[in-house]
């Protein structure tokens, strides 16, 4: 073949190769382009985050993060900036992978209890002491053991009532001055289940003086690998939840 018609035909096909080149980089870029323009960044979740959770503290936990999601995906009133919902916190349980919409987070103040117990879980309230309330260690979303005690042919009996209760508010000692005691008392909102109350109910129907720190104790659970190990002692006779261990 000549050298002339051999250099055209290589010229040729180069330039055929440089013009695809060029072609296929300007369709990435013009469609990287059409797709940065039709995405909104929204907060979304990457874990569950329940009820009552603040969204600073999913924040930081990376439980709530910023994600580009395509418009026609976006939920109605999708929050985009966390500027927007600081120090607020999550009234409706989100799982991975919802978006955090205006109808998902309130004001601390302004979620009620009633807002914070669904199903058959009810919210109750129980006095305690600082110590056997935990009412300086406890936080809310806290997991407690709620331990109960009964005196039954001269022995006391203490069992576990209510497993893994979640704490909904702690409310912090106060100085009894009317009565001039110098006691503190205190008392922390529980999220237990119906037949839960009733058992937490009769505990303090039956706690001495009117005072649950008597027979009603709150044990913390760890916030990560705790684990419920049931009683293995004989049954006690009577309408009791739980196996008891006799402790006098």
């Amino acid at each position: 073949m000549p050298t002339l018609s051999r250099n055209l035909i290589i010229s040729f096909v180069l330039a055929v190769a440089a013009a695809g080149a060029l072609f296929a980089y300007t369709s990435h870029v013009r469609k990287s382009a059409e797709s940065s323009s039709d995405t909104v960044t929204v907060i979304v979740a990457t874990h569950e985050v329940p009820i009552g959770t603040t969204v600073d503290a999913a924040r930081s936990q990376g439980y709530l993060v910023n994600q580009p999601v395509r418009q026609s995906d976006v939920a109605d009133g999708a929050v985009t900036s966390f500027g927007a919902v600081a120090g607020q916190v999550i009234t409706q349980n989100l799982y991975n992978g919802d978006q955090l919409t205006v109808n998902r987070v309130g004001a601390p103040r302004t979620q009620t209890p009633a807002y914070q117990v669904t199903g058959n879980f009810r919210a109750i309230r129980v006095p305690f002491n600082p110590n056997s309330g935990l009412l300086s260690d406890l936080s809310v979303n806290d997991r407690v053991d709620v331990l109960t005690s009964y005196r039954m042919n001269d022995k006391v009996f203490t069992y576990l009532a209510v497993p893994d209760a979640r704490v909904l508010e702690v409310d912090a000692p106060t100085l009894d001055s009317a009565v001039n005691s110098g006691s503190q008392a205190g008392s922390v909102l529980l999220a237990v289940t119906e037949q839960q109350s009733l058992f937490i109910a009769n505990a303090l129907a039956n706690s001495s003086g009117d005072q649950s720190a008597n027979n009603i104790w709150l044990a913390l659970a760890g916030s990560t690998g705790a684990t419920y190990q049931p009683i293995t002692v004989p049954k006690l006779p009577g309408p009791f939840p739980h196996h008891g261990v006799p402790t006098k």
